[in-house]
């Protein structure tokens, strides 16, 4: 596997702390698959719509699986003392496997490659339900993409930040970090309103937030959502007309400006939290977070620019696949629960043009807009892939690197076609996720990109 990553001049990789053994079934556990240290298929399902997902390197010779993680190395439980939150344990696995972990490090390192862990920040071991975010209202989203627990927890971000403490002193090799959404992921429409839990209410008032303001103008923003009309949605059929359509929300209800601020405070806040305690048992290694690309980082909470003061580099994920799946969860939703008819068209086209996800050729019905089989180019406008990474460059400046990362899931052509777009766009390098999706093909697609002139970078 290195030797082919060399090959293709590869010079970085991410990889988990974890050994996996392949299972019949799943446990019949709600919680089974919700956290990276649950069982759970490979690779991932992606509430239901990537069931059609295959990989096309054969795990145990069959392109899906479900796997049992094992941690690939005894927890250093002294990090862990006193917290709501408890790691998994060693497992028989762990001691008869996890030493390939270290292998492939310095294996990685043998070939001049760095090597990463690759962490879930909002995934905890058998979460609590005061942990979970909730809607305006209190409630519970209806539908949820990923099983994501609140980042206003104080035990959740504790727990996340002792293990970074753990791996980095049972792996003092490692080059780096790469946290997933230290953020609010908002692939379903109720993700976008998250959070208002009480743990919310509290770090607001220390981060200097209004709550109660911002909870009434979420809620009634939610409410109005249910109650749609075709004239409201052929206010977003002109792309060009997005901009002003939100300016004018935002200084009509400056609570929801403070909202997507507070969220924002509150990524930055975790951020920094995950640097302190990175850089309290080892110094010089990266921090390199995970990142919705705009305008979704504006729901999500990733505000680049204020993050880029504690993160060495950002990776902001162009995975093109989701986009017409979030088009379609967002558009399902809201003509299930709209008070009256709404036209298909008018409703997807609104939610694409909002998102920034096609460049104007947009689909005329919800069935346009689905979870790609892995021989559909993906539904994602060049010129909206290449605008979200030179917002987000814009952003971080040079106060942090930028990596676009390009989902290795797609036919061959599209798959190199997003590569390379994403290659010239300038920034340090780009990430490739993930090795799985990678066929001897794209491997050669690989290793065909070029720098532009006078430019370096790394990948």
């Amino acid at each position: 596997m290195l030797d082919t990553l060399a090959t293709a001049g590869v010079n970085a990789i991410a990889i988990s702390p974890s050994v996996y053994e392949q299972i019949d079934k799943l446990p019949a556990d709600d919680a089974a698959g919700l956290s990276e240290e649950l069982p759970r298929r490979e690779p991932p399902v992606d509430a239901g719509a990537g069931s059609v997902r295959v990989v096309e390197r054969l795990l145990w010779g069959k392109e899906e699986v479900l796997i049992n993680p094992s941690p690939s190395a005894p927890p250093n439980m002294e990090f862990y003392e006193g917290l709501k939150y408890q790691p998994s344990q060693a497992t028989t696995f762990t001691r008869s496997d996890g030493g390939m972990i270290q292998q492939i490090i310095d294996k990685a390192h043998f070939r001049g490659m760095k090597v990463y862990f690759q962490l879930s920040a909002v995934q905890v071991p058998r979460q609590f339900d005061e942990d979970m975010p909730r809607l305006p209202n209190g409630e519970a989203p209806r539908h949820r993409m990923v099983n994501t627990v609140s980042l206003a927890s104080d035990d959740v971000r504790a727990y996340i930040c002792a293990r970074v403490k753990d791996l980095m002193t049972s792996y003092p090799e490692i080059d780096g970090l790469r946290h997933d959404w230290p953020e609010h992921p908002p692939y379903r429409l109720g993700d976008a309103f998250l959070d208002f839990s009480e743990n919310a209410c509290r770090i607001a008032l220390l981060l200097g937030f209004d709550f109660e303001p911002m909870r009434l103008a979420a809620d009634a923003l939610y409410d109005r959502l249910q109650h749609l009309t075709n004239d409201d949605l052929a206010t977003l059929a002109d792309a060009r007309s997005v901009s002003y359509f939100l300016a004018k929300m935002l200084a009509r209800n400056p609570e929801l400006a403070a909202l997507l601020r507070f969220k924002a405070a509150l990524t930055t806040l975790y951020i920094k939290e995950l640097r302190e305690a990175l850089d309290s048992v080892s110094q010089g290694k990266d921090l390199s977070p995970n990142a919705f690309p705009p305008p979704l980082s504006l729901l999500s909470g990733m505000n680049f620019s204020d993050v880029s003061e504690h993160a060495d580099s950002i990776n902001m994920k162009i995975y093109t696949m989701h986009w017409p799946q979030m088009v379609h969860f967002y558009a399902e939703e809201l003509l299930a629960h709209n008070d009256q008819p709404l036209d298909e068209g008018l409703l997807v086209t609104a939610i694409s043009n909002l998102f920034e996800f096609e460049d104007g050729d947009t689909g005329t019905r919800l069935d346009d807009y689905r979870y790609p089989p892995p021989d559909v180019p993906h539904r994602a406008g060049k010129q909206a892939q290449s605008r979200k990474i030179m917002q987000a460059q814009n952003e971080t400046g040079d106060r942090a690197k930028l990596y676009p990362t390009v989902h290795g899931y797609g036919p061959s052509e599209d798959f190199e076609a997003r590569l390379r777009l994403a290659w010239d766009s300038g920034t340090a390098g780009i990430w490739i996720n993930r090795y799985c999706y990678l066929g001897e093909e794209k491997f050669r697609a690989i290793g065909r990109l070029t720098r532009p002139t006078g430019a370096s970078g790394s990948h």
